[in-house]
């Protein structure tokens, strides 16, 4: 990347941005529309918000990261002494904590998803709100263990009076085979396992859905089993590309991460830079892409998002009537004042 001239930097540097303004804007809404309205405070919404939160945070932390690698250089840091290492360490970990988190909660939805459609008549007494005080923390837990080691792992260096932010498992490990192993079991646990058990469960769930269809294509069905039908096909319609969203994005900074570590003897080749970079915008584009599926494919966020927006022109319409209403009263007063003066 030094070798990029300033035009070049300042167009990665416009992507990053916007990926960053959509997704951080286009979460905020989502999370927004779910809290305003209580028929969608539902266990899949309350996972779908708990997605738009890890986003956020990944967004927050991982785009002003690579603006800043962009304009310098890779793994530089702005910060040195025990702020900066404490910066490089925890930053780190909420990086990638939040990535696995989005993972998981697409996961835990898929779950939730199957045990509605797939197990409609099994109830529970369990109440949303208390079955996600269970699920939302071990959504979050897990992750963090997995992650624990990066405290250790990541550090600041100074090399001619610069200040870098490197992984290194010395002295105790060897410098690289550890990454490499850790690589592999993290990617697996992750990403390949979790997507291996969605793409499973959706199968089951789409098998379950025709099924339905022939039996009620057999018989006539009541109005509340065809609203159901209607419903859950949405819901699986909406999740299916919010996975298939993922997997196209995390397709290439895997291929980037393996040809890194095991083709590249880490060092991205000259001429790959580009194509790092692509892989990069395609990955922290992802949550900016999630927030924009469900307000086009689901009616219900989108009439929650116009509901939305009213509220905020009612609010500020009421607030500058309330403004100008103390305007007219400040001036009275102070007729009334210089009158009797």
């Amino acid at each position: 990347f030094l070798g990029d001239t300033t035009a070049t930097k300042g167009v990665k540097i416009f992507f990053y941005c916007l990926v960053l303004l959509i997704a951080v804007i286009g979460n905020s809404l989502l999370i927004g529309v779910i809290k305003r309205n209580k028929k969608m405070q539902t266990v899949t919404n309350y996972l779908i918000a708990n997605m738009a939160v890890a986003d956020i945070l990944t967004t927050l932390v991982a785009v002003p990261r690579h603006i800043t690698y962009t304009m310098l250089e890779p793994e530089r840091w702005l910060f040195g002494g025990i702020f900066g290492s404490i910066l490089c360490k925890s930053l780190s970990f909420f990086q990638d904590v939040s990535t696995a988190v989005s993972i998981f909660s697409i996961l835990a939805i898929a779950i939730d998803r199957y045990k509605g459609i797939v197990f409609p008549l099994r109830e529970t007494n369990i109440k949303p709100t208390k079955s996600c005080k269970i699920i939302l923390p071990l959504i979050w837990i897990v992750p963090v263990g997995i992650h624990v080691v990066y405290f250790y792992v990541f550090h600041t260096v100074t090399r001619d009076k610069k200040v870098y932010c490197v992984i290194d498992w010395g002295p105790t490990f060897d410098a690289k085979k550890p990454v490499e192993i850790y690589f592999i079991v993290m990617v697996t646990c992750e990403i390949y396992i979790p997507l291996c058990l969605i793409i499973w469960l959706y199968c089951a769930i789409i098998v379950n859905l025709k099924r339905s269809a022939i039996r009620r294509n057999r018989g006539p069905a009541s109005c509340r089993t065809l609203r159901r039908i209607k419903e859950d096909r949405k819901v699986v319609n909406n999740i299916a590309a919010i996975v298939i969203a993922f997997m196209v994005s995390s397709i290439p900074i895997n291929v980037i991460g393996i040809l890194f570590y095991f083709v590249w003897d880490w060092k991205i080749p000259c001429g790959a830079e580009n194509f790092a970079f692509a892989a990069h915008i395609i990955f922290y584009s992802n949550p900016s892409v999630n927030p924009c599926i469900y307000f086009v494919l689901n009616d219900k966020y989108r009439h929650g998002l116009v509901r939305l927006f009213k509220t905020m022109v009612f609010i500020k319409k009421i607030e500058n009537t309330d403004s100008k209403t103390s305007e007219r009263e400040t001036l009275n007063q102070k007729t009334w004042s210089s009158t009797f003066v």
